[in-house]
């Protein structure tokens, strides 16, 4: 630990630091090395002297970044001078598709943040929010209660750090409109009836309670992938209408409600490119009708998501920004993508690939406000904190251009108490192909891949697969005991001894049934009970994360899919005796044609894919 003494500390940081002080092993001691606390200037500063540490810094969130470099200048003397690019850097954290964030997850994240320099944070809330008149609108979902919220966002206040409410006012409200007590405001699909006075008695409902718990005047409305808008309950009252107009309608409606309750609104711009150009979103040519943005409410920001940026997509990433940025009265902020929503595992190396060509992009057109989404696809199986490479990047970017490998793992090991090489390592389990071109998932998909239907079985390399996750688990397993970390990549490792055998069993399978080798057969039996052996291991490693980072709700969905993968492999072990000892003539299933599961056959390079849904991955039978 290292001894300071504050000096002329504004009251405005002193709650803050002292949250963060013991995570930088610092701590304050009358005898201890002056820090010299000055708000002055642009950007932040730290020079160290004869009589200690002057800080000088523009906003509280420079601060508390000037935090993280104090330990190595009091060890090292010298000076840093930063200035941020960025006029807002945020993280929007999913907390709607079951893995909900416990209160004291969420300020933990806010520290991290707050030392890499971080001035926003969306919590995105579909229905995970308490609403007073709505006794149905997430319930038994792990909702957030007001006193949950107002504490958050105080903490958030404390770090420099705004708290942005995220909510939805159209679409993606599937869990609350599962219930009866909302078929009156229901239009189709998970899309909410436009033009119903109930609608909009539900809308404002949710728009006061944000003006309750958030001292931000910003709001993220959501209002993204309303594909079927009016297709349904509303084209049976008013006929056909243009979804645009319907669009336009209920956007005017709600952004004025905003206004009453003082919030400048934000939405996903999706909207309204898919109806301009026959439902896609990316574009390489062509813009919004001008009348169409004439139509934008003036002052409404839209956000630009692009998760999916590669080098062949440059040309089109930088059109769709020269698209945005010609709406005449609507800034446009821009949403890059960590990938952690598509299974046990993320894939930052795809993050970080993509954000470099999208940064490089922002900069040159002066887009300056930034939002790093980390959603949970599916159930939310990653751990929230699996992010944080990708959200360091992005800080760095912002405060010192473009990193390098040195920078990173130096400020990772300053903000986070961890490598940045290391917090990449957990990509390992999704990381069975030389290639970083598009994100993949197989640790999910292999995972679930039924043992006798194999709908995946197209999807993995059958020579390499097993070796690769036996590396996969020696590269995690030295991390396991990390003081903060190791519980995440425990769950990993022994999500990779699972795959260790269950990732090509169903090939392995077919393949000995097919030539009749029923020697290999009975020794495919025999290793099903090391399996469910080691993924019973694995349910209790991974529901010891859950519980550290998320409220219990949601994982019911993890124990049901999980418990039903237990099933069918113990049914797999009795089928195939069945069928050596003569009990039945065949198994059907094995003798179906091996097919991919997507549109297009799977590369000889690299087999893997990006295959989420577990419903569809599962069987080819009713769920």
């Amino acid at each position: 630990m290292l001894n300071i003494r504050f000096v002329d500390l504004p009251s405005e940081l002193f709650a803050g630091t002292q949250e963060v002080l013991l995570q930088l092993g610092l701590c304050e001691d009358a005898k201890g090395t002056p820090v010299t606390v000055i708000r002055d200037g642009e950007g932040l500063s730290l020079k160290s002297g004869n009589h200690g540490v002057t800080v000088t810094y523009a906003r509280r969130c420079d601060f508390f970044r000037a935090l993280s470099h104090l330990p190595t200048v009091l060890k090292e003397g010298g000076e840093v001078c930063e200035k941020n690019w960025q006029t807002t850097l945020g993280l929007m954290a999913d907390v709607s598709r079951n893995a909900v964030m416990t209160v004291d997850a969420v300020k933990r994240m806010l520290r991290y943040m707050a030392l890499m320099g971080y001035d926003a944070m969306m919590l995105y809330t579909e229905d995970t929010y308490e609403l007073e008149e709505y006794p149905y609108f997430g319930r038994m979902r792990g909702r957030y209660t007001a006193a949950e919220l107002r504490e958050l966002d105080d903490y958030a206040d404390s770090l420099g750090i705004e708290l942005i409410p995220c909510i939805q006012a159209l679409a993606h409200l599937a869990r609350a409109l599962q219930w009866k007590a909302f078929a009156e405001v229901h239009d189709v699909d998970d899309i909410l009836l436009a033009g119903e006075e109930k609608t909009y008695r539900l809308v404002e409902s949710m728009i006061r309670t944000c003006a309750k718990c958030f001292r931000s005047r910003r709001i993220n409305l959501g209002m993204d992938e309303a594909h079927l808008l009016g297709r349904g309950k509303y084209q049976d009252k008013h006929g056909y209408r243009k979804p645009a107009d319907i669009m336009l309608e209920h956007l005017t409606i709600v952004t004025d409600m905003c206004k009453q309750y003082g919030f400048q609104p934000m939405i996903w711009s999706d909207m309204f490119y898919r109806m301009a150009f026959g439902g896609r979103y990316y574009v390489e040519e062509g813009d919004i009708a001008p009348e169409i943005m004439e139509k934008v409410p003036e002052g409404l920001v839209l956000i630009y998501w692009d998760y999916y940026t590669t080098e062949k997509k440059r040309a089109r990433f930088s059109h769709m920004v020269e698209s945005h940025l010609k709406f005449p009265h609507n800034k446009t902020m821009f949403a890059s993508g960590a990938w952690s929503w598509s299974g046990f595992a993320p894939f930052m190396r795809f993050s970080l690939k993509s954000a470099e060509i999208q940064l490089e992009a922002c900069k040159k057109y002066g887009m300056r406000d930034w939002l790093i989404t980390s959603w949970g696809d599916n159930g939310r199986e990653c751990s929230n904190f699996a992010c944080l490479s990708v959200l360091l990047y992005f800080a760095e970017y912002g405060y010192t251009g473009k990193p390098d490998a040195a920078l990173l793992e130096k400020r990772a090991r300053a903000c986070l108490g961890i490598g940045f090489e290391e917090l990449l390592t957990l990509d390992a389990p999704n990381d069975m192909a030389d290639s970083t071109d598009h994100p993949e998932n197989p640790c999910k998909y292999l995972l679930f891949n039924d043992p006798l239907e194999g709908l995946l079985d197209a999807h993995l390399d059958p020579a390499t697969v097993s070796d690769r996750y036996m590396e996969a688990e020696q590269r995690l397993s030295p991390l396991t005991d990390h003081p903060t970390f190791g519980y995440v990549y425990r769950t990993l490792a022994s999500l990779c001894k699972v795959l260790v055998r269950k990732s090509d069993f169903s090939v392995r399978l077919r393949n000995a049934y097919l030539a009749n080798d029923r020697a290999t057969m009975a020794a495919l039996a025999n290793e099903i009970p090391t399996i469910v052996c080691d993924l019973d291991a694995f349910l209790t490693v991974f529901r010891a994360q859950w519980m550290r980072e998320n409220k219990p709700h949601g994982f019911v969905t993890q124990e049901l899919r999980i418990g039903g993968l237990r099933a069918r492999l113990l049914s797999t072990a009795e089928r195939i005796s069945e069928y050596l000892n003569g009990t039945v003539a065949g198994i059907p299933e094995l003798e179906e044609a091996v097919l991919p599961y997507t549109a297009t056959a799977p590369s000889p390079e690299d087999p893997y894919a990006s295959i989420n849904s577990w419903h569809k991955m599962v069987t080819a039978c009713i769920l």
